[in-house]
């Protein structure tokens, strides 16, 4: 429970994206995000002192506990609890404890609206942003699921390990670490359970997703490939991730042509192409759908 904050000094430090990044061990292929597990020793805020940062932040408290003031409210966190943090909230640190260990994922805005979630937009991230801080506690079955997606994230964002499809994985991971997160919220909001077996082809449509998108955009092609109906199919999905199928789909795919929109070898048509539209005009017009501007103006703006 939150308890009474504390009186706030006069200044607030910032803390820069960049100074995170200077405490990496190894390079990193995106250097937008950051998976890190922190203790006291290495723990770089002061306590009782304001700072500001200019990115994203979730973190699992593995042992020990914190407490922290976040928007005039101060909390106490332990083993157990999730955490996410958004972005410009001012905050400071009232206390660490000496076993205190935490994993870390720390990410820009760039990349949360490269992975195709609009922040404070009427989407996945409004609910997190419409309050200063989330704490999930004592959920061991979000929490293991989210330490497995962190510990994906870290391998594949290491430049020192192969995996030729990084992007396309580290997209899928980041997805579901930010859905299992509002998936909670939603569900304390209006309560529902989710079947096992809901559970397992929810989780079969996201895998085949991620082999299939470049060459299939229709819901139909993933129902048969489940042997269910697509009625069924989009109705598991609604109430596992309050998303369509086709919604899933598209977010992929508008965060693949953004990659591959990056690459300055590639002009818009080969683009289009190798998402399997049907032509350039085609694929401009969802880019533009999903992101507010039609590849050309992306990839002018991507390089200035």
């Amino acid at each position: 429970m939150p308890k009474k904050s504390q009186p706030k000094p006069d200044f607030v430090s910032q803390l820069a994206f960049d100074e995170v990044l200077q405490q990496v061990e190894f390079d990193l292929r995106i250097k937008e995000f950051v998976v890190m597990e922190i203790d006291k020793a290495n723990y770089i805020i002061q306590p009782n002192m304001p700072y500001r940062a200019d990115y994203f932040c979730i973190f699992m408290v593995q042992e020990g506990n914190v407490g922290f003031t976040l928007d005039d409210k101060s909390y106490e966190v332990s083993k157990g609890d999730i955490i996410f943090c958004p972005i410009s909230e001012t905050f400071w640190v009232n206390r660490i404890a000496d076993d205190y260990q935490a994993k870390y994922i720390f990410f820009s805005l760039d990349f949360i609206s490269d992975a195709g979630f609009n922040y404070k937009s009427n989407n996945v991230l409004k609910s997190l942003s419409s309050d200063p801080t989330h704490i999930i506690r004592k959920e061991p079955d979000v929490y293991r699921k989210l330490n497995f997606h962190l510990d994906e994230l870290k391998a594949l964002n290491n430049k020192e390990k192969d995996n030729y499809y990084f992007n396309e994985m580290i997209w899928h991971h980041f997805s579901l670490v930010i859905f299992e997160i509002d998936n909670h919220f939603k569900k304390i909001e209006k309560p529902h359970v989710v079947t096992h077996r809901e559970d397992e082809l929810s989780t079969s449509f996201f895998k085949l997703v991620q082999e299939h998108f470049k060459d299939e955009h229709n819901v139909q092609f993933y129902a048969d490939k489940l042997f269910i109906s697509r009625k069924y199919l989009t109705k598991v999905i609604n109430k596992a991730i309050f998303k369509s199928p086709r919604d899933i789909i598209h977010q992929v795919l508008a965060v693949e042509a953004r990659l591959l929109l990056k690459n300055p070898n590639l002009n818009i048509s080969e683009v289009a192409s190798q998402l399997s539209f049907s032509d350039q005009a085609s694929f401009s017009k969802f880019f533009k759908k999903h992101t507010g501007k039609s590849p050309l103006e992306y990839r002018k703006d991507d390089l200035y």
